[in-house]
């Protein structure tokens, strides 16, 4: 499914139509060049939970985690790990049933690229001011999810 985004108010209802279809755990990775907008998708995305939390970019701390009553997000940011580096966190300690996983740079894991659920792909414009999103399934939920979106 592709979207066109023109203005942060614009991004800020994609990630809420994206928060109301999603179904966790899920997995949901992020690629596109440094400025693209994948950290500010993901703080939409994240203030659909609660507004005035302030999100922070894991660029170097690696990891962000945010509990609310039905959801756990861990906001990773893979920019610093070279790929396929090893042992840098154990994601599996925190997935459970409530999970939400928002991974940037997830192709430089190739383990959590294989195992995401959905791929969030965004690419800016020539003149810099849209944004184009691709998202891709790629489990039944990520699929799901997307057609859901589509409704």
């Amino acid at each position: 499914m592709k979207k066109i985004v023109n203005t942060e108010k614009e991004t800020e209802e994609l990630a809420m139509q994206f928060s109301k279809s999603m179904q966790l755990p899920l997995i949901v990775g992020f690629i596109g060049d440094l400025g693209a907008g994948k950290t500010t998708f993901i703080r939409k995305l994240i203030k659909t939970y609660k507004n005035d939390e302030v999100i922070k970019s894991p660029t170097f701390g690696l990891v962000e985690e945010y509990n609310y009553n039905s959801i756990d997000i861990l906001h990773a940011d893979l920019y610093r790990i070279k790929k396929e580096e090893k042992n840098y966190f154990d994601f599996n300690s925190y997935y459970n049933k409530r999970s939400l996983f928002l991974i940037e740079w997830i192709e430089n894991d190739s383990k959590l690229l294989k195992n995401s659920d959905i791929l969030i792909n965004i690419m800016i414009s020539d003149n810099q001011e849209k944004r184009f999103y691709d998202f891709k399934g790629n489990t039944v939920k990520g699929k799901n999810l997307i057609k859901n979106m589509q409704i």
